[in-house]
């Protein structure tokens, strides 16, 4: 029976998820729902538009201008320390502060693109499993683990921090066993974190003072693939 009320205990399921993705997150789209089936993902209900939910009931849960026909409910994937940890031929990538969802699901992007063991999310970070990041990530969410977790957690760490900062030295990123921090666009790395990371900056011309979080990210993780390969 199709759903046509916006009081149905599923429709009110996937609006919290959608708002909330807390313990269930939602994707939009057959074909992002179909990778993540692919990757192992196990969906805890999909849905159709016109088929489980009215046209009109689905474009209201929609996040997308041109809804995708298909909504998939998961369970929100769980990740630990010692995971991104395990393999030291390459590098964590940590975030501290990276408020806007887009660079976020990016970055995510990136750690899969230049092969990052996984991303650490610091406190004051957008939320990689928001709609808006999961798009940005342009899939790249299913296969890249990310945990929630305080600086003084990721200190304990044996692995050396080294943070993009335009004030710092220019010079080469890590390649392997390293961490690389990128901070807040706003305000930079929080005290903590920068009193335990070595910075490096990226060479570029003087007609510009700085770059966009992700683009730092790009060139940095970039050029950690390359001394690696």
């Amino acid at each position: 029976m199709t759903i046509s009320s916006r009081q149905n205990a599923w429709f009110k399921r996937i609006r919290e998820a959608i708002h909330d993705h807390d313990d269930e997150i939602v994707i939009e789209g057959p074909k992002a729902v179909a990778d993540a089936v692919a990757a192992g993902w196990v969906p805890i209900k999909t849905f159709g538009r016109g088929v489980d939910f009215t046209a009109g009931l689905f474009d209201a849960l929609a996040e997308t201008k041109s809804p995708q026909n298909v909504i998939g409910l998961f369970h929100r994937p769980q990740s630990s320390l010692d995971q991104l940890f395990a393999r030291d031929a390459s590098v964590v990538i940590a975030l501290d502060g990276v408020q806007d969802p887009g660079n976020v699901g990016t970055i995510v992007r990136l750690a899969a693109a230049f092969d990052a063991n996984g991303i650490v999310l610091l406190p004051g970070c957008a939320d990689p499993y928001s709609s808006k990041a999961i798009r940005s990530s342009a899939g790249a969410i299913l296969s890249v683990p990310v945990v929630s977790t305080s600086v003084e957690e990721l200190l304990t760490r044996v692995w050396p921090i080294v943070a993009a900062d335009a004030r710092g030295e220019a010079g080469d990123p890590p390649a392997r066993r390293a961490v690389i921090a990128f901070g807040s666009e706003g305000s930079g790395l929080s005290p903590l974190l920068a009193e335990n990371a070595r910075t490096i900056a990226i060479r570029m011309s003087a007609r510009i003072e700085s770059l966009n979080v992700a683009t730092s990210a790009a060139i940095l993780l970039a050029r950690s693939y390359e001394l690696r390969a």
